[in-house]
């Protein structure tokens, strides 16, 4: 039973390191995005479809 537990924790332990480096990713593009925004090279509606559309490439890398 200890065992089983133990390996538990070890398999989320991977999942965990996945997500955050999930979020960290999706940092970075929402921080790029925004600097274009402020920097007024993108408008607001042009800074939304990039934000969906890296997001989609981010999802069908932890897709693969």
């Amino acid at each position: 039973m200890l065992l089983l537990f133990g390996m538990i924790a070890v398999a989320n332990t991977g999942n965990n390191e996945a997500k955050e480096l999930l979020q960290a990713k999706k940092k970075a593009i929402y921080y790029e995005i925004r600097v274009d925004l402020i920097e007024g090279k993108i408008t607001l509606e042009q800074a939304q479809r990039r934000w969906r559309k890296e997001l989609e490439k981010l999802d069908k890398e932890g897709a693969q």
